[in-house]
Formats: C-alpha cells, structure tokens, sequence
C-alpha cells in the first residue's frame, strides 16, 4: 500500500504544485484573515528576534523551521488523504473503474 500511497503522493503533488493561480483555488475570507495576521506578527518576531542573543535567535529560528515544516507535512498528509477519499468514494460510486493491478493504475497515473 505504501507503494501506491507513494506513487498518488508524488502524482499529487505535481498536480497541486503544477499552477497556484488555477481559478478553482480556495481562498475564503478566513484563510486571508489569517494570512494577514501571520504577515503581521511575522514583522513583530522579526523585531523580537534582533533583540535577543545569537544563540537564543538560532534555536528559535531552528524551532520554528521544524514546526513550520511540521506543518507543512500536516498540510500534504490532509490534502493526500482527501485526494485518495475522493477518489475511492468515486470508485464506490461507479464513477470511475477500480483495478486490482496498482501498478497498472499508478503508470496510467505517471502519463
């Protein structure tokens, strides 16, 4: 199962990453909110960092390079997931033909 999680991933991906200006991207008023608000504090711990010791800057620059990566991760994992729910429930549905060659279904994927 790995295999085929690893392929869809991959496929994923480069389709998410393939065009950030598609006119179906979702961005709610909420997600902007936040957006702005992180950009806002952004410049603040900017400010904050200048102020502390080289050592102290370093790890909290570290800890937040591994949290935001963390995030990031999250971020992949949800959209993956949701991808693969939606395409078993259009499996389950009829909509689309399931095969029980994966590696079969991963080449057509790749094309």
């Amino acid at each position: 199962m790995n295999y085929v999680y690893d392929a869809m991933a991959n496929f994923l991906e480069e389709l998410r990453c393939e065009n950030s200006a598609k006119k179906y991207v979702i961005a709610t008023k909420d997600i902007e909110e936040a957006s702005n608000k992180l950009k806002k504090y952004q410049r603040k711990m900017d400010t904050y960092l200048e102020k502390l010791s080289d050592k102290d800057r370093i790890f909290l620059e570290k800890y937040f390079n591994v949290l935001e990566h963390d995030y990031f991760k999250e971020e992949q994992r949800a959209y993956y997931q949701g991808m693969m729910d939606a395409v078993q429930m259009l499996g389950g549905l009829g909509l689309i033909r399931t095969g029980k060659n994966a590696k079969g279904i991963i080449s057509k994927i790749k094309k």
